[in-house]
């Protein structure tokens, strides 16, 4: 089996080596991060300290709410809705709640730039030129530079114009897109800050009470932006999913941030996919796919786009293969890997063949047949599916038995001698 996956080597030896290669500092970008940071940071506390009567309830309850629903929007319109291409129809409310409004409000520039951006960073898992990743965790030597650059600092920078920032930038062209590109500066203006200094001086009547609730929103973006940046940046520095072939290394099972980093190196395996992540871990712990989930309920995303299970097992056998063929001897592999690729090849056919069956019950049950005609041919098939199931299972238990064997029985062996 081929090493699909070798760690890149650093391009830079420090940060400041960037401005030889053509980044140039983004003083707009640069100077409103660092500003509202330190403003969240100095002026919290003492919005708090100042504020009117009882008002903190409605400061936490803004910065917590704004940060929700710009994290939401980004993980599930930005990233897999519209970078992904995750559901085949979207509707024009969503376009409107959660790109005109949400996207804004989580302040991380607009949709189609975001998308552009993060459709680069997902072609070098194919291209493997890491040279383009805008967000790249493997451009320095050092893992604090890494992580430093790939969580924030990144931002701060003017990117060299390439072929695929362009080519990217020019395939997010829908009317939505376009349009929310447009308006994204007035938008930003008026949601991000007009808003809660409207509605903050009309709630206490007072100046005071007006900034405070500004800075309850700052407090919000900041927030979705570091919900998003941990992606860029933990998920891609540590993780534990064995022989994983992606830029991603985090297949953790944790809670945030809001589903992107639960099985993140799924997601980079199969990218198109709704879900985040395969098997029940994927389902319990992906708070973006319950809301795509909802809005398919209401009919206003169609034709969710996800794995077969033929997909899943391939990407996983493919995984297991690359880990056994790092931990065993060259020797050891050559004898194994033969018997290796026909138990996968064997797992991934039987996997078909069960997938074949269930499509052929849903052909079935759209056909206008006799009620009792269709309950008897159901009844065969449900006979077949289930032996269908049966050989899938144990041609995946023999596959995985086999890694196994080829793992452990040297081990064993020599330790008995």
């Amino acid at each position: 089996m081929k090493n699909h996956r070798n760690t890149p080597a650093p391009l830079f030896e420090r940060i400041r080596d960037v401005f030889k290669h053509g980044f140039t500092i983004d003083w707009v970008t640069a100077s409103f991060i660092s500003i509202t940071h330190v403003i969240c940071l100095i002026a919290t506390p003492v919005a708090y300290v100042y504020a009117p009567e009882g008002f903190w309830k409605i400061m936490l309850g803004w910065t917590l709410i704004h940060a929700l629903v710009g994290s939401l929007s980004t993980t599930v319109y930005s990233h897999r809705l519209v970078s992904h291409g995750a559901a085949k129809y979207v509707s024009w409310p969503v376009h409107i709640v959660f790109g005109f409004i949400g996207q804004v409000m989580a302040m991380q520039g607009s949709v189609r730039r975001w998308a552009a951006m993060h459709v680069i960073h997902h072609g070098v898992d194919r291209s493997g030129k890491h040279e383009l990743d805008p967000y790249s965790a493997t451009w320095f030597k050092s893992t604090w530079r890494n992580f430093v650059w790939s969580h924030m600092l990144t931002y701060f920078f003017h990117h060299p114009d390439t072929a695929a920032r362009e080519k990217a930038y020019a395939v997010k062209n829908s009317a939505p897109l376009v349009w929310q590109d447009k308006l994204y500066l007035p938008l930003l203006v008026i949601l991000n800050f007009l808003l809660p200094l409207v509605l903050g001086y009309f709630l206490t009547d007072s100046v005071v009470g007006a900034l405070c609730l500004m800075v309850a929103s700052i407090g919000g973006f900041i927030l979705a932006q570091h919900n998003t940046w941990t992606v860029n940046s933990v998920t891609h520095m540590w993780g534990v999913t064995k022989g994983a072939f992606s830029s991603a290394k985090n297949n953790y099972i944790w809670m945030g941030p809001l589903g992107e980093g639960n099985h993140h190196a799924d997601h980079h395996d199969f990218a198109r996919d709704y879900r985040n992540g395969f098997g029940w871990s994927g389902w319990l712990l992906d708070p973006t796919r319950y809301v795509i989930l909802m809005l398919r309920g209401l009919g206003l995303v169609k034709g969710l786009q996800r794995a077969t299970k033929r997909q899943e097992a391939e990407i996983i056998a493919r995984r297991e293969l690359y880990y056994a063929q790092v931990k065993t001897q060259p020797t050891r592999w050559e004898t194994w890997e033969a018997r290796l690729e026909t138990l996968k090849a064997e797992w991934l056919e039987a996997t078909h063949q069960w997938e074949a069956f269930k499509a052929k019950r849903m052909t079935l049950k759209s056909m206008s047949l006799p009620k009792f005609e269709l309950q008897e041919k159901l009844d065969v098939l449900k006979a077949e599916m289930e032996v269908a199931r049966r050989a899938m299972k144990a041609r995946k238990q023999a596959f995985f038995d086999g890694i196994h064997e080829m793992l452990v029985m040297p081990c064993q062996t020599s330790a008995q001698v």
